[in-house]
């Protein structure tokens, strides 16, 4: 099986996230993709949201599309979540699956000031797919990112453009957000009271 790896604070996920999961799902051919909240990301700060709501909203999202899968891997862990450790955990538990890790561009440029970037090309084929507006990286780009152009899979499509900051701000300031955000996500967000006072 090929499965297809897509990591993120999700705070919350939104349609851009489900977009992307899609559109690697047609690029690379795969049978699933994984979405796998952060317990505690090494590059910003912690999210707004519990683990156990991100989590709860990232399965609200997906509700029955049985291409698309929750995991737990990296909250259950603890600790900062490292992209190698839980590319290594995944390898343990999917032994015999090709793994794909998801990367929207913005992401991927910085591939290369990542924690043992090398090693996750060992273990994990790359998946970029392109953000609004920035085009088709050239193979110098991903050079210069860090990842071997022959071995990248380059997903251009056209996925929504949203920021989860100014998500946050939207909803605390109670702008309607339903054109960025499953329904079930948005009633769970207004049931818990989530971001009402986001900074």
């Amino acid at each position: 099986m090929r499965i297809g790896i897509l990591g993120g604070t999700f705070d919350p996920i939104h349609l851009g996230h489900l977009a992307a999961a899609r559109a690697a799902i047609e690029c690379a051919d795969l049978d699933r993709v994984l979405l796998i909240p952060t317990g505690q990301p090494p590059h910003r700060s912690a999210a707004v949201a519990s683990a156990e709501q991100r989590l709860e909203m990232c399965r609200l999202a997906i509700g029955t599309d049985k291409t698309l899968e929750v995991s737990d891997v990296e909250i259950r862990r603890g600790g900062v979540s490292y992209t190698a450790e839980t590319l290594k955990e995944l390898k343990r538990i999917y032994p015999h699956n090709e793994l794909f890790l998801i990367l929207g561009w913005d992401a991927a440029r910085l591939f290369a000031t990542w924690r043992v970037p090398e090693e996750i090309r060992h273990l994990a084929a790359v998946v970029v797919v392109t953000r609004p507006g920035s085009g088709s990286p050239e193979p110098a780009a991903l050079q210069s990112a860090g990842l071997d152009p022959a071995k990248t899979i380059l997903c251009v499509r056209s996925t929504p453009d949203i920021s989860g900051s100014a998500l946050r701000r939207a909803i605390a300031n109670r702008e309607p957000v339903g054109d960025r955000l499953p329904a079930a996500v948005e009633q769970y967000i207004a049931q818990k009271g989530l971001y009402g006072d986001n900074r």
